[in-house]
């Protein structure tokens, strides 16, 4: 495996990679707009917080989005736009974009993301790696009625407890 952030000209993998993940698991993510978006929309996207990659050879077969969200702790970041391809599930794939984005950002402590109800696959991944619900849910009306509940992950927690074993 090989892992990477996409740079802002990488716009037509993060499209490509995309479109895959909502064509596999369309239950899973909240797209609003993706399948008609043009070239500028896939631009101004792939500039938006760091897009990571996972490749075997030459394919993508996972995708992470990682984000500072202005009103929270400067040390944390949420993690969106998740996917792995069915064929690598379960293989250490989202661990290894984690163990990446622990590697280029270390003064990020807190990683969170918010799972739909339902998905219950991805919550179970990320429990898998340490995450604990916050308690937090919030009912969503666009583009679909569904309710999300927030994960945590204290990194230093979590090395901690490794360490311990």
């Amino acid at each position: 495996m090989h892992v990477e952030v996409l740079a802002g000209d990488d716009w037509k993998i993060l499209q490509e990679v995309r479109l895959r993940a909502l064509k596999d698991s369309p239950a899973a993510f909240l797209a609003t707009g993706e399948p008609s978006w043009g070239e500028a929309e896939w631009r101004t996207y792939s500039r938006e917080g760091a897009w990571i990659v996972t490749r075997s050879g030459d394919q993508v077969i996972g995708i992470l989005h990682c984000i500072r969200v202005d009103d929270r702790p400067t040390d944390e970041r949420h993690l969106e736009s998740v996917w792995v391809d069915p064929d690598h599930r379960r293989t250490g794939v989202l661990r290894t974009m984690l163990q990446y984005l622990a590697a280029i950002e270390p003064g990020v402590r807190i990683l969170m993301a918010w799972i739909l109800d339902g998905n219950d696959d991805a919550r179970a991944a990320y429990e898998r790696l340490g995450f604990e619900s916050t308690g937090e849910r919030q009912p969503l009306t666009k583009p679909r009625l569904c309710v999300e509940e927030r994960l945590r992950l204290d990194r230093q927690a979590a090395i901690s407890d490794s360490t311990d074993s």
